[in-house]
């Protein structure tokens, strides 16, 4: 069984890269002489770097102008959007916010037509990963000021699916309700549904018998091409047609919907990212500098429709590699970005940088390894890179396929601790598996 190719906007989504490009400047231009009217942050910005939107000839002038970093957003948006805003806040009718663990959240306010733009474009997304009218969504993302339950909530309504608004938490009950409603579609991070997957496990659930499952669309985190596999392959997606599509947004991009895995690239570890809404660079960290198609670099985006709180060159702070590539789907004129990690995520360690997601990635290969933790310990001096997994099968063979493995990717060799199986945490949210001893 195969998917049929679904658009829920086919003039834009079947749009050439040329015509593409032409709507990005109108936009582009649309919205930096609106934050240069209305945002008191953008003009002292501009005046400051030197430019103005007269300045604006052609899309790569873009780089003249400055970034926006999450500190300035902690500093002046917070609460309600502050300095930001372009819109009165009498015009304000909804806000989203992180979850501030790393100091001062971040806000996410919405006008009335925000709102819509952010429904629409969950919409496309779940119309591009392949739901439909009558599906059934289990939607297991936290409802609150987590953009990720509304935005799944909003969207799945739109496109005419049911929606059952479980948010996190109450694992075991879940389980039963994905049978009892017979759920077609399960949205989740990944972390949790690789947890949901394990409790079926145990409760003795056959995903091939007693489940409908045929769409996964996990977020929030990095979804490498070994976790959507393992998620696919477990509930068994693709017999019935489906898959894993990973969801891409933040509360700075106006929640998830920003972009979506499409069933001709589930298995690269990417998404189709709307541009039309979201002008994307990828610069050098370092230097802020551009890098090629494909390399490696971290994402920029500008807001080319938002109204309360449009961003300009906002460093996004994930590494990913963006690409152009022709598939069976259409959309070719939009780009296809993998997440490669978080430039906050980052171990360094005696000289190296060790992503998390590529240690993970490499453990899902592995079918011994049910969970496990990075540790870095900086106590001594001598730093420590502890590895600890779970598994039933310790030996001797196993710890020294796992040591080659992670060093093939991290390029540091760690220690490995086996510990028993239930011994590590399991996560309904965003997984935490790093732990730093100083």
């Amino acid at each position: 069984m195969t998917e049929k190719v679904i658009f829920w906007e086919p003039h834009i989504e079947n749009i050439s890269r040329a015509e593409l490009q032409k709507l990005q400047f109108k936009r582009l231009k649309r919205q930096l002489i609106r934050v240069y009217e209305y945002s008191p942050f953008y003009r002292r910005k501009f005046k400051e770097a030197g430019v103005t939107p007269d300045d604006l000839k052609s899309l790569d002038d873009l780089r003249k102008f400055p970034f926006t970093t999450k500190d300035d957003l902690r500093q002046y948006a917070y609460p309600n959007g502050g300095e930001f805003l372009t819109v009165p806040q009498s015009e304000l009718v909804s806000f989203h916010m992180t979850s501030g663990t790393t100091g001062k959240p971040t806000v996410g306010p919405y006008t009335y037509r925000d709102l819509e733009l952010w429904t629409n474009l969950m919409a496309r997304s779940l119309t591009a990963a392949g739901v439909v009218q009558g599906d059934i969504m289990l939607n297991a993302y936290g409802y609150g000021l987590f953009t990720g339950g509304l935005g799944f909530h909003y969207g799945a309504m739109r496109v005419g699916a049911s929606v059952i608004p479980w948010s996190a938490g109450r694992t075991e009950g879940l389980v039963q309700a994905l049978i009892d409603y017979k759920a077609t579609v399960l949205s989740a991070t990944p972390s949790y549904m690789l947890y949901i997957i394990e409790t079926m496990k145990k409760k003795g659930i056959d995903p091939v018998k007693d489940l409908n499952l045929r769409i996964a669309c996990p977020g929030a985190e990095p979804v490498t091409p070994e976790v959507a596999k393992k998620i696919s392959e477990e509930l068994h997606l693709k017999d019935r047609g489906g898959g894993t599509r990973q969801c891409y947004g933040s509360t700075e991009t106006i929640g998830p919907g920003m972009g979506m895995a499409t069933p001709c690239i589930e298995d690269t570890g990417g998404f189709v990212a709307w541009t039309d809404h979201f002008y994307v660079e990828v610069i050098d960290p370092d230097t802020g500098e551009p890098v090629g198609e494909g390399e490696e670099g971290e994402m920029v985006i500008t807001h080319l429709t938002r109204e309360g709180m449009p961003l300009i060159r906002y460093r996004q702070r994930d590494i990913v590699k963006m690409y152009y590539a022709s598939t069976d789907c259409g959309r070719e004129a939009f780009p296809i970005i993998q997440i490669r990690g978080r430039v906050d995520d980052v171990i360094f360690y005696k000289g190296t940088k060790i992503f998390p997601s590529a240690i993970q990635d490499v453990l899902m290969k592995i079918p011994e390894v049910m969970e496990f933790q990075i540790v870095i310990d900086k106590r001594g001096p001598e730093h420590h890179f502890i590895l600890k997994v779970e598994t039933p099968f310790p030996t001797p063979a196993l710890e020294d396929r796992i040591k080659a493995l992670v060093e093939s990717v991290a390029f540091a060799r760690p220690k490995i601790e086996f510990v028993a199986p239930g011994t590590l945490p399991r996560f309904e949210g965003k997984a935490k598996r790093v732990v730093i001893l100083e």
